[in-house]
């Protein structure tokens, strides 16, 4: 009799079957559906996140540059004025140099008509200025060789 009840209602039973396979389908179907809008969410939201990170990252190096470029420009303008000092201090020294010179062409003219005690004197002077440029020049050579040694030091640690 079971088979025969079966057999009687088998259309019942495959439409039953069938209907279970297809609510199951669908209630997958609508799991699926909700895991890729979730997807879809969380992808929006880290390319939200991204976005703004990549526009924080360009405004700091905006920033960046800006200080850097104010920095550079600020040294530009110490740097202009500085040479302007140095110029001038050239031209003052150059003046000097051509005064002294003179005065040396000057005193050598008059050495053939000098007394002893004078050409003493003279020779005297001469030793006292020519220590005194020997111990500048001195000097100047040992402030050159530190400002090399400062400038390669900059360049060697300057970032590339």
């Amino acid at each position: 009799m079971n088979w025969y009840l079966l057999w009687k209602y088998k259309y019942w039973i495959a439409i039953a079957v069938l209907s279970f396979i297809c609510f199951g389908q669908l209630a997958y179907t609508n799991h699926l559906s909700g895991e890729l809008i979730k997807a879809e969410v969380k992808y929006k939201t880290e390319v939200a996140e991204a976005k703004a990170l990549t526009e924080q990252a360009k405004a700091e190096a905006r920033s960046k540059e800006k200080e850097w470029s104010d920095k550079l420009l600020e040294a530009e303008k110490y740097h202009n004025a500085k040479m302007q000092e140095i110029i001038i201090d050239v031209n003052h020294a150059k003046s000097t140099i051509n005064s002294m010179s003179k005065q040396l062409d000057t005193a050598t003219k008059r050495m053939s008509t000098a007394s002893k005690e004078t050409i003493i004197e003279y020779a005297h002077t001469n030793s006292d200025i020519l220590q005194e440029c020997i111990g500048q020049y001195q000097y100047v050579a040992e402030q050159a060789d530190k400002h090399a040694a400062d400038a390669r030091r900059l360049s060697d640690a300057w970032p590339e």
